[in-house]
């Protein structure tokens, strides 16, 4: 009796340990992924930032532009990035101007750098959205590099139909 009872708490125990370390194995390869993914899209807007410093009033910004994940509420996988950046004097009706001009800059970076969307689903980095808060702008961008962010954008275009 005491055989069965301690096979199955040892079967339960092994069981545990297996999912411990198999869960841990999947979060550190989509972490790797997040990151690689973060620094393509981080390299995209470095370069579209530093072609529009003349354009937008944008200060300049000194050394390598930071973002943070913005998708973590709609799951794993989700390549979106939100980007701060200090715009003193920009007004809320310049958005779409610098929604459209940093689109075309990032469209432009992805092709120079061979860059492609998930199953060609258009252009591969794009800003899904822009606001002002307290003289910043801040951006956000999508890397269409899976399904998950193409399900995220599709969701965005659900909840609000005019973008």
């Amino acid at each position: 009796m005491w055989t069965v009872i301690t096979m199955i708490i040892g079967l339960g125990l092994a069981i545990l340990i297996y999912e411990i370390l198999r869960r841990q194995v999947l979060k550190r390869a989509a972490l790797k992924i997040r990151r690689a993914g973060q620094r393509t899209t981080d390299a995209g807007m470095q370069a579209a930032l530093n072609h529009l410093a003349s354009a937008v009033e944008v200060q300049e910004v000194h050394g390598t532009i930071h973002s943070v994940p913005v998708a973590d509420v709609w799951g794993r996988g989700v390549m979106a990035f939100e980007y701060v950046l200090e715009t003193p004097g920009m007004a809320k009706a310049d958005l779409a101007e610098v929604r459209r001009l940093f689109n075309n800059q990032l469209q432009v970076y992805a092709t120079a750098q061979q860059i492609t969307a998930f199953q060609d689903a258009g252009p591969a980095l794009r800003v899904t959205d822009a606001w002002l808060r307290d003289g910043q702008l801040h951006v956000d961008v999508a890397y269409l590099m899976n399904e998950a962010t193409l399900e995220y954008l599709e969701d965005l275009r659900r909840l609000n139909p005019s973008r």
